[in-house]
């Protein structure tokens, strides 16, 4: 991934106050979640309660900001564990830095690390939470890792760039998206072997998949297009076109799967996908923060969190509303966010 910032900016958020928004954002006694943002050049991770919006930990990754960056996160199938992709800032350069971080929901302390070489970008568990799954960015290829021994069960060379990273529902298949090649490269589990690459949008970014695992989207930042993936045929059946300034990044698919939300980090605009009708509902735009790249959904589908790396901040938005009511700071350059779940007392 191209840096499209400076590690030393910091930006403020304009024309919206932090503190009268977080002041007028009701609490919900029955939400129990965390949001964690990967700050790509602050080297932390902030974490933040869902229900007030207040910053509870800022837990650092590395004392070398600017040489080291958190950047995709993925969280286990009970939301206690996120698991954070660490590498170096220079993708080419061997260095123990890149890896992969356990982070307990509870204590947010760091539970376990293991050694990922190749820049990991972003991260995928298996819905078992069994596996990981990794895209290394630096060495064109898709790696398999098991939870339990940190051990690299499985490594496929996919295309140039290796970005996004989604493992179907069913478990049996895992897709990698590659920016420099345009293509998704689709992985059998079961036997080990990519079986196909398919050509999408232009510079393709994450992958996700439908509740149903019928379908995955697939965001192609400089085509401004969601790629509609059928599953069962592995081709591309539509593409969903949001403009070629919106630079759509992560995607959210809504816990009863009726709503794909799409961040767009060109014109700092989150876009509403209803996934039956692959139609665009809603843009929101109004006191978002600047160039949201991640995005996440609490389980109960209640808040939609994105990170803004350019005005280093997370805005809140409200699903039934479809409004942005808070924006709350975070570390340096937001890269992306993750919903964990706090266990019950």
């Amino acid at each position: 991934m191209r840096l499209l910032a400076q590690p030393g900016r910091v930006k403020t958020l304009a024309a919206i106050s932090t503190a009268t928004l977080l002041l007028s954002l009701p609490a919900f006694a029955e939400e129990t979640y965390r949001v964690y943002v990967a700050n790509e050049f602050g080297a932390d991770i902030s974490v933040i309660d869902s229900a007030t919006g207040e910053p509870i930990k800022t837990i650092t990754i590395s004392d070398r900001p600017g040489e080291v960056r958190p950047r995709g996160m993925a969280v286990s199938p009970d939301g206690k564990i996120i698991y954070v992709a660490v590498s170096d800032f220079y993708p080419q350069r061997e260095t123990p830095e890149d890896k992969i971080l356990a982070i307990d929901v509870e204590t947010n302390e760091k539970l376990s690390e293991f050694r990922a070489g190749g820049n990991p970008e972003r991260l995928a568990v298996s819905p078992d939470g069994k596996q990981i799954w990794a895209s290394l960015e630096a060495i064109a290829s898709g790696a398999g890792y098991d939870v339990a021994t940190g051990k690299q069960f499985a490594l496929h060379k996919v295309g140039i760039e290796a970005e996004g990273v989604a493992v179907s529902p069913d478990g049996k298949w895992v897709y990698i998206t590659a920016e420099a090649t345009h293509t998704v490269s689709i992985i059998d589990v079961a036997n080990n072997k990519v079986v196909k690459h398919l050509l999408v949008g232009n510079r393709p970014r994450v992958v996700e998949f439908s509740l149903d695992g019928k379908r995955a989207y697939v965001s192609a930042e400089i085509g401004g297009t969601i790629s509609v993936i059928d599953t069962e045929k592995q081709a591309v059946i539509e593409s969903i076109n949001l403009g070629l300034d919106s630079r759509p990044v992560e995607l959210a698919v809504a816990p009863d799967g009726k709503r794909l939300y799409v961040a767009g980090g060109g014109t700092s605009a989150v876009y509403v996908i209803d996934t039956e009708t692959n139609a665009v509902v809603q843009t929101i735009k109004e006191q978002m923060g600047r160039r949201p790249w991640g995005i996440s959904i609490t389980p109960d589908g209640k808040r939609v969190f994105t990170a803004n790396g350019l005005s280093d901040s997370v805005s809140i938005i409200d699903t039934d509303t479809l409004k942005v009511i808070a924006n709350v700071p975070a570390g340096r350059g937001a890269h992306s966010a993750e919903v964990g779940v706090v266990p019950s007392k």
